[in-house]
């Protein structure tokens, strides 16, 4: 009997992650032939939204948040790393596509 350490929402989410790119790969071809205009602005204002002033407010109060904990004297080096990490992702996202679109020729 295997056991399954993943939580319930992980496995679900990597069936749905997992569907995505599956459909992706599979209807390159049919989606070239219409316009994907409204899907493009659709997910253009969505990452807009999710980078903009809302990542911009969940930040700063990451950061309020890290500076608390370093008050109490409970802040750890991981906590930290993962709030700077996390930043970097969040608003460094469009860079980081972009450097692996020009490696690898697009």
């Amino acid at each position: 009997m295997t056991v399954n350490n993943q939580a319930p929402h992980s496995a679900a989410l990597n069936r749905i992650v997992l569907s995505g790119l599956a459909f992706a790969i599979l209807t390159a071809d049919a989606m070239a032939q219409g316009t994907l205009a409204p899907v493009q602005s659709t997910l253009q204002t969505l990452v807009t939204a999710l980078t903009g002033p809302i990542a911009t407010s969940l930040a700063i109060l990451a950061v309020i948040a890290c500076g608390f904990l370093a008050w109490s004297g409970r802040l750890t080096w991981g906590i930290a790393g993962s709030v700077i990490f996390g930043i970097v992702l969040v608003f460094g996202s469009a860079q980081i596509v972009q450097f692996f679109q020009s490696a690898v020729g697009k």
